[in-house]
């Protein structure tokens, strides 16, 4: 796959959890998209040093804490900015719960794959668009409690298969 095309198919996928990252150390949606727009520019322009066999995230998100620090700089006369002791914390705060967020969506890929096809379907309209399952559950005639039911058991069931799936993979602290 040719350099641009995989930065983008990268960038693409995992822009919003940079983005999350963001929102968790800065105060204001403004200024996030600022410094998202920053730290997408500043990947493109490092794209040719990232070692493609290194995770995509953790390389992000060490742009995405320079420019964070590029901003605050900028920002150093304004009232609201948080001090940077409260920036490390949230950063290693949010580093440590990274470290299991990859390995988490992969166990729910597995997981889901295990469902029937009516089981996904169930969950996809819950999880989409507002309003589509109950119109799907008019349409088939099923009440609302007992999907709501059908729902919950499926994600307790999905919740314990992603358990033993991290357990399995090595994962302690799942």
């Amino acid at each position: 796959m040719e350099p641009a095309a995989e930065f983008v198919r990268l960038w693409t996928r995992h822009q919003a959890d940079v983005e999350r990252y963001l929102f968790a150390i800065m105060p204001r949606a403004n200024d996030v998209s600022e410094v998202l727009q920053d730290v997408s520019v500043a990947l493109w322009e490092k794209w040719d040093k990232y070692e493609q066999q290194r995770p995509f995230i953790p390389w992000a998100l060490k742009f995405a804490w320079i420019e964070v620090q590029k901003w605050r700089q900028r920002q150093a006369r304004e009232k609201l900015v948080f001090s940077n002791e409260l920036l490390e914390q949230l950063n290693a705060v949010y580093e440590d719960g990274m470290s299991l967020t990859d390995p988490r969506r992969q166990a729910l890929e597995e997981c889901m794959e295990k469902l029937n096809s009516q089981e996904r379907k169930w969950l996809h309209l819950r999880y989409s668009k507002h309003g589509a399952l109950k119109k799907e559950a008019e349409k088939k005639g099923i009440k609302m409690p007992k999907l709501y039911y059908a729902l919950e058991k499926i994600r307790a069931g999905l919740l314990q298969c992603i358990g033993q799936t991290m357990k399995k993979e090595g994962w302690s602290d799942a």
